[in-house]
């Protein structure tokens, strides 16, 4: 397998090439909005530059990512989650503290913020700036795909859809807001949030040691990572509940606790969608996508 590198080796060629997009997703139209995306495009760059197109195929497929977000250390639960997620058949291959600002959160859900309310943006914003998170790249030996059944291990975000346990249900996540756990939804999603949630060299690094721990079969111990994690943020539990509303600066000043428990309560009084999703399609297939 070819070392990791910290920037893609072009050669004489003008651009790298991308994948077959199809191969990735099951969504219809999604292949060709990911074909103009830049981080999905320079993800693809770096997975072909270091394990070469073949096993970048396979990469995607039999490895999940999953962000252990700030909201389940807060509320403590973050070690929760990675348990269950190992008692449900998955194994931990690279795990790094990692950091989305407000840009971050626009660029994770560039294409489902299209739904989110002015004040959902404004919660993501002080949930990412509480503190780190937690980014877990796990294989899964079913067979299927990885990112696909963690997903559906993952639960709905809204707790009144889950029909069984799930991670979020392990989280105690509340509301489509404090949802505690994401993952990406399917091998496409796993090229571009790579890109979305790390520079070239630490996506390189990254990769290439998820890669040669898939093949080994060697441990990823998780504890070190978490408790990077918890000495910024440590747990801090659920919040008392309250019946009064939060003003915006309670959420972007004062002592951690303080913008914890604002958090809290706004994510269950503030609207969070602006209308319902519609029906499975992306953007390119809608009418008028401002995509075209």
């Amino acid at each position: 397998m070819p070392e990791h590198t910290t920037r893609p080796d072009v050669g004489h060629a003008l651009d790298l090439a991308g994948p077959a997009w199809k191969q990735l997703t099951r969504l219809r139209g999604k292949d060709q909005v990911f074909a103009r995306d830049l981080h999905a495009r320079e993800a693809w760059a770096t997975l072909t530059t270091v394990l070469g197109t073949e096993r970048a195929y396979a990469f995607a497929e039999r490895v999940a990512v999953m962000w252990v977000r700030p909201d389940a250390f807060a509320a403590g639960a973050a070690r929760r989650v990675l348990a269950a997620t190992e008692e449900a058949g998955f194994r931990p291959v690279a795990a790094r503290l990692v950091r989305v600002d407000r840009c971050g959160v626009r660029a994770l859900w560039a294409y489902m913020c299209r739904w989110a309310t002015i004040e959902r943006l404004w919660l993501l914003d002080a949930l990412v700036a509480l503190g780190p998170g937690l980014l877990v790249l796990w294989a899964d030996g079913t067979g299927e795909s990885a990112s696909v059944r963690l997903s559906a291990v993952k639960g709905s975000n809204a707790p009144h859809r889950r029909t069984g346990p799930s991670l979020r249900d392990v989280a105690g996540a509340p509301n489509r807001l404090l949802t505690m756990v994401h993952t990406a939804d399917e091998p496409a999603d796993v090229v571009r949030e790579l890109g979305v949630l790390f520079p070239w060299p630490e996506r390189a690094a990254l990769v290439a040691e998820a890669a040669r721990n898939l093949a080994s079969r060697a441990p990823c111990p998780l504890d070190a990572a978490v408790a990077e994690v918890e000495d910024e943020l440590p747990p801090l539990g659920v919040p008392k509940p309250s019946t009064d509303a939060p003003a915006l600066d309670e959420l972007t000043t004062g002592p951690l606790e303080q913008r914890w428990a604002a958090l809290w309560a706004a994510s269950q009084m503030w609207p969070l969608l602006t209308r319902s999703p519609g029906p499975a399609a992306w953007p390119e297939q809608e009418t008028r996508s401002p995509w075209r």
